[in-house]
């Protein structure tokens, strides 16, 4: 499978509005923290090691693609270069360093929104008021369950949640029912930055590949259910279940897990030259990240993968 899809997937998604359904809660400050996660989509894992401090944070990984069981063993994966992001709120900008080659590129953060000529060439479009249905095409609800269970996680109190998320198609929907569920626990800790984007309580995002340029929009409805989640996930794993479109029209079922968990968080100092550029890297207007693949099959792949990310990302 392909990870580095994390790192600009969201070029491909068109989103009506932007969740907020769940929240980090605040928590002090530490001096730094250095967390390494776990993702396992499939048969293949792969790791990504992230830091954060004061409005800093860094993260490292490596992408990969392809991967098929044979017994206890992954093969036929191939891996992209060593890179690393690394975002600046005090300079409003984010890098991405190929650290193999010694290459960076770096742009604006907040990133800028798409303008109109790049919604287009990317296929995406933005529907006018007009443009959307009179009523709601699209029923997504959202019941969040508190199992009461506590336990500890590198020192913190996480709390054991359960969301199941439902796409119920309405009348005049061109869209097939979904469903996911994920199994979570939660600590408080604060690991936004202050000039992420900020998502204002009760707004909520609908997440799907276009709308393309001659695809009606849809117009969700959202129900939520429970209290909204809140806090950073340090073991989470999602179920979905969704159907897509064969090349022939016909539809298929399709199933599938993701998997993530903190395998290592350390609270103290960091080295500042992390969240530097290093001396002798070279400026590119483009950073590559990935092992070469069809990006036809990327997408198909890896969907699902890429929703339970962002999800998780809002999260």
């Amino acid at each position: 499978m392909h990870k580095s899809l994390f790192a600009y997937g969201l070029a491909f998604l068109g989103v009506l509005g932007i969740s907020s359904d769940t929240r980090l809660r605040s928590a002090s400050r530490v001096p730094g923290i250095k967390m390494t996660e776990r993702d396992t989509f499939g048969n293949v894992s792969s790791e990504r090691t992230m830091y954060f401090q004061s409005d800093r944070k860094r993260i490292d990984f490596r992408s990969s693609s392809g991967g098929a069981s044979r017994g206890d063993a992954s093969v036929n994966v191939r891996y992209g270069p060593h890179v690393a992001f690394i975002t600046r709120c005090d300079l409003g900008k984010i890098s991405e360093l190929n650290l193999d080659a010694r290459e960076y590129s770096s742009g604006p953060y907040p990133p800028r929104p798409l303008t109109k000529e790049q919604m287009e060439a990317r296929g995406i479009k933005k529907p006018t008021a007009t443009e959307l249905p009179s009523k709601p095409t699209l029923l997504i609800e959202t019941t969040t369950v508190d199992t009461g269970e506590r336990k500890k996680f590198f020192g913190h109190a996480a709390r054991h949640l359960i969301v199941t998320r439902k796409e119920i198609p309405l009348e005049d929907s061109q869209r097939d029912p979904q469903e996911s569920v994920t199994d979570a626990w939660y600590i408080d800790l604060d690991v936004q930055l202050s000039c992420a984007p900020k998502w204002r309580p009760g707004q909520h995002a609908y997440l799907h590949a276009g709308p393309k340029l001659d695809e009606k929009p849809e117009l969700p409805k959202f129900v939520d259910v429970g209290e909204p989640v809140t806090g950073f996930p340090v073991e989470m794993k999602t179920a979905s279940r969704s159907m897509y479109a064969m090349a022939d029209g016909t539809k298929k079922k399709n199933t599938s897990a993701y998997e993530t968990r903190v395998v290592q968080l350390e609270e103290g100092p960091l080295d500042a030259s992390m969240f530097e550029i290093p001396g002798g890297f070279r400026q590119v207007a483009h950073i590559e990240t990935n092992p070469p693949m069809d990006w036809q099959t990327v997408l198909a792949d890896n969907w699902q993968w890429l929703k339970a990310k962002v999800r998780q990302i809002f999260n």
